[in-house]
């Protein structure tokens, strides 16, 4: 009999204690941290870059018009960049906000060729003119501002600032002169420039929290140096006499460029301020 009871008691208590934990109300799990876009960072970067430039010669005026000169000649250049790049943010709940810098070295280059010559009328002959135009772009800097909106490790953003490049132009003329009795062809000029264009950017891009302090990201930049005179010191005429005249021209160019790039970038410390 006693057994009875003491057993009873001890199944009464244990459906107590069981009712009782069950009224408890259970204990939250520790909220999940968001990553901080927020410091200094600095990386690299390698990509491919094109632009377009529209070189003219206004300078030229009846004689071009004499010579059909053409209005406009238009090169393309691409190629390979890579460089580095550094910068800082400030994020508030899901903005992000920042300044980068960055710069970039390579060979955005291309070549074009335009024929043209002057109409000799009855004359039973032609004259033509080959003008070649070597353009490269070696080096590419930005200075911007950005504005993102981060979702965790995620961070989609733009960017706009000014812009930093320069330009290497060779220019080079031949010409071609047939008719029935003699013909010749030769050197009409040499030429070389150098030149540094300052300009506007705007930008797009994604970057990726992969481990602690370390993203990686893809950027689009669009770069616009507006239109300027590019000077070309050559010589005319460089097979005749003692290795030609010296002259100096202006290459009028409008020029855009245009970069992908891939880079990663180590988040080294947080804002000191």
């Amino acid at each position: 009999m006693k057994f009875r009871l003491l057993t009873g008691a001890a199944i009464a208590a244990v459906m107590a204690g069981s009712a009782f934990a069950a009224d408890m109300p259970l204990k939250a799990p520790p909220p999940v941290l968001a990553y901080d876009w927020s410091g200094f960072y600095i990386g690299g970067f390698i990509g491919g870059g094109w632009s377009h430039e529209e070189t003219s010669n206004p300078s030229l005026g009846v004689l071009g018009t004499l010579i059909n000169f053409p209005v406009v000649q238009t090169t393309t250049h691409s190629g390979f960049i890579g460089g580095i790049e550094g910068g800082d943010r400030y994020q508030f709940g899901k903005l992000v906000v920042g300044w980068e810098a960055d710069w970039a070295w390579g060979n955005i280059g291309g070549n074009s060729t335009t024929s043209f010559g002057p109409n000799l009328g009855p004359i039973p002959a032609t004259l033509t003119f080959n003008r070649t135009l070597n353009d490269k772009i070696d080096s590419v800097g930005t200075a911007t501002s950005s504005v993102g909106i981060a979702h965790d490790r995620w961070l989609i953003y733009g960017k706009a600032g000014v812009a930093w490049a320069h330009l290497d132009q060779t220019d080079n003329w031949t010409f071609n002169f047939s008719s029935p009795g003699p013909s010749a062809t030769g050197t009409v000029s040499t030429g070389t420039g150098g030149q540094d264009r300052i300009g506007w950017t705007v930008g797009t891009g994604i970057e990726w929290a992969i481990w602690n302090n370390w993203s990686v990201k893809a950027e689009y930049d669009f770069m616009d140096f507006g239109t300027r005179t590019n000077t070309i010191n050559g010589t005319f005429l460089p097979g005749i006499g003692g290795g030609g005249l010296g002259v100096t021209w202006g290459n009028v160019s409008d020029l855009h460029v245009q970069q992908v790039k891939f880079g990663v970038n180590w988040h080294i410390m947080p804002n000191i301020w």
